[in-house]
C-alpha cells in the first residue's frame, strides 16, 4: 500500500481535498512500491480482512441474527444502528483493499498469474462484504488516489459491482496455473508457496466464492442464472471446494501476527456481556446438535438462551437468567478465522439443485453440508443425526437455510446477508424491537463520506431511495 493512498484513506476514502504534485513528492515513497513483491502483500490482506469480519460478526451480526443477545441493553438486537457503526467496516475494508490492489499490480508486472488470480479473489471477497453491507459504493473509481488523483469517486450500483466481481472471478479461475506453487512469499491460507496442491485449493476457493455471488444475485438476474448452470455443468473447468481442508480459513497459530484477535480480550468483553439467544440455542437443542458442546457453555447440564429484542430497561432481568455463553475456548481457537467454509459450498449446491440449476440431489448436498460443518468444528455427529426430526431432509428450502445459518457461525456478516436475501431463518421479534420491527437492510454511509464526497453521496442516496437502514440492497428479498 503506497503512502499517499493510506493518507487519503485516513481522510475519508479517497476524498481528501487539495492533492498536488508537491504533496505527491512528499508522500509517495517510490522505494516501497518498487522493492515489494506481490507475495509480500497476501498475508497482510488476508489477516486484516479476517479480523475485520470477525470483529463485526461478534459485535453486529450475532446480535442482529439472534446468535447472541447483549445483557447490557445493547441496541443491535433491537434493530437500532447508530451512524457511527458505519465507519469501521467502510474504512478498514477499503484500507485493506489498497494492499490487495498493490499485490495485483506487482503480480501483473512480474507476470505472476497465480498471484494475480489470488489478488482478484481477495478483491472480490472484500468488495462483496462492502457492497453487501452498504449497497451502492465506490468501486470502478475507488482506490485511485495515486496516480489518477480521483479523490471523489462515484458510487457504482450493486448490480454493476456484482456483475464485475463475477467476471473478475471468472478471469481469476482462468489465470491459475495449478501445476505451479504460489511463490514468492508465503500463503497463510493454503501454504501454496510450498506445493502446487495449495494453488488448486485457491482455485477451488475462487470458484466457490463465485458461486456464492451468483446464487446471491440469481433471483434478480437471468444472466446469473445462466452462469450458474454453465458453472455447475463444467466441474473440470470450475472446480469447487470438495473437502473440509479446502475451506478458506486463516488458521490462527497463537503466535503474533497469526493470533486470534479475541485472545487478548477480557473474558467479559468476549462472553460476559452477552449470552446465546433463545432462538439459536433452541434450534440447536431441537436437533440435539453436538456443535453446541464446541460453541457454548452449559447451565446445570443444559444449554439455555435468553430472549432477543427485550424491552429497554429489562437488562437486569435478562442478565439474571442463568444462560449459556460463548465458549471461552473460541478466544484462542485456530478455527475462528473463516472466510468461506466447504460447508457453505455444499449448501449453495443444495439450493442450486433444489432450484433446478443442476441435476444433482439437493438431499445429498444438504447432508454433505451438515457433515462438513460438523467436521470443520470437530463435532462428532451422532449416527442418527440426519434422520432426526427437523434435520431429516424433506425438500424444504427453509430447512437448507436453517442448517446454513448455523454453519455460518462467526463467518463475517454472512448470516445477516443470507437472511436479507431469503428471509430465513424465521426470527422471532421481541417486544423491544424498534425500526417498526424491520430487520435493518443495510448500514448507512459513514458521515465522513457524506461530508467529503457530497455530490456523489447525494446521487447514490437518491438512487437507493434514501440513505437509511431500510433501503434494500439489489439482491435483497
Amino acid at each position: 500500500m503506497n503512502l499517499i493512498t493510506r493518507t487519503i484513506l485516513g481522510l475519508g476514502l479517497l476524498a481528501a481535498a487539495g492533492c498536488t504534485r508537491p504533496m505527491e513528492d512528499l508522500l509517495h515513497d517510490p522505494e516501497a512500491v518498487t522493492t515489494a513483491t506481490s507475495g509480500s502483500f497476501l498475508n497482510t490482506a488476508v489477516l486484516n480482512g479476517v479480523n475485520i469480519g470477525l470483529s463485526r460478526s461478534h459485535r453486529l451480526n450475532n446480535e442482529l441474527m439472534q446468535t447472541t443477545v447483549s445483557l447490557t441493553d445493547g441496541q443491535f438486537h433491537r434493530y437500532v444502528l447508530i451512524p457511527s457503526e458505519s465507519d469501521y467496516l467502510w474504512n478498514n475494508y477499503y484500507l485493506t483493499l489498497t494492499n490487495v490492489q498493490d499485490m495485483y499490480n506487482r503480480a501483473r508486472e512480474a507476470s505472476n498469474s497465480n498471484h494475480m488470480a489470488a489478488a482478484l479473489t481477495l478483491r472480490a471477497w472484500l468488495y462483496q462484504n462492502l457492497t453487501d453491507t452498504y449497497g451502492d459504493i465506490p468501486y470502478s473509481q475507488a482506490l485511485k488516489g495515486y496516480p489518477e488523483y480521483i479523490i471523489s469517486p462515484r458510487f457504482d450500483t450493486q448490480e454493476q459491482i456484482y456483475t464485475d466481481l463475477v467476471s473478475q472471478l471468472d478471469s481469476a479461475n482462468a489465470l491459475y496455473e495449478v501445476s505451479k506453487s504460489m511463490a514468492p512469499g508465503t500463503d497463510v491460507l493454503y501454504g501454496a508457496e510450498q506445493s502446487a496442491a495449495g494453488t488448486l485449493k485457491w482455485k477451488r476457493f475462487t470458484n466457490s466464492l463465485r458461486l456464492r455471488l451468483l446464487m446471491r444475485g440469481e433471483a434478480k438476474s437471468p444472466a446469473f442464472r445462466q452462469q450458474i448452470r454453465n458453472m455447475l455443468a463444467n466441474p473440470a473447468q470450475y472446480p469447487l471446494m470438495s473437502t473440509v481442508d479446502e475451506s478458506a480459513t486463516l488458521k490462527f497459530t497463537g503466535t503474533n501476527p497469526l493470533l486470534n484477535p479475541f485472545a487478548d480480550d477480557r473474558d467479559y468483553d468476549f462472553n460476559g456481556s452477552n449470552a446465546y439467544a433463545e432462538f439459536f440455542i433452541g434450534l440447536l437443542n431441537s436437533w440435539q446438535d453436538p456443535r453446541l458442546d464446541v460453541w457454548a457453555t452449559k447451565v446445570s447440564g443444559r444449554f439455555v438462551g435468553v430472549p432477543s429484542g427485550y424491552s429497554l430497561g429489562d437488562a437486569p432481568k435478562i442478565a439474571a437468567i442463568a444462560s449459556s455463553r460463548i465458549n471461552k475456548t473460541l478466544k484462542t481457537s485456530p478455527l475462528l478465522g473463516t472466510i468461506m467454509q466447504y460447508a457453505e459450498t455444499e449448501f449453495l449446491l443444495a439450493e442450486a439443485a433444489l432450484k433446478g440449476y443442476s441435476a444433482d440431489s439437493p438431499k445429498d448436498h444438504y447432508e454433505k453440508g451438515i457433515r462438513a460443518s460438523m467436521g470443520y468444528w470437530g463435532a462428532v455427529m451422532p449416527a442418527n443425526y440426519l434422520t432426526r426430526p427437523g434435520v431429516a431432509y424433506t425438500g424444504s428450502f427453509e430447512q437448507i437455510m436453517n442448517q446454513k445459518y448455523v454453519s455460518l457461525f462467526f463467518t463475517e456478516m454472512q448470516q445477516w446477508a443470507e437472511y436479507r436475501r431469503t428471509g430465513f431463518p424465521v426470527l422471532p421479534k421481541g417486544p423491544g424491537v424498534e425500526n417498526n420491527g424491520q430487520m435493518p437492510a443495510r448500514l448507512a454511509y459513514p458521515l465522513s463520506v457524506q461530508s467529503l464526497n457530497r455530490a456523489n453521496y447525494d446521487e447514490a442516496a437518491a438512487r437507493i431511495g434514501g440513505d437509511n437502514i431500510n433501503a434494500k440492497v439489489w439482491w435483497a428479498n
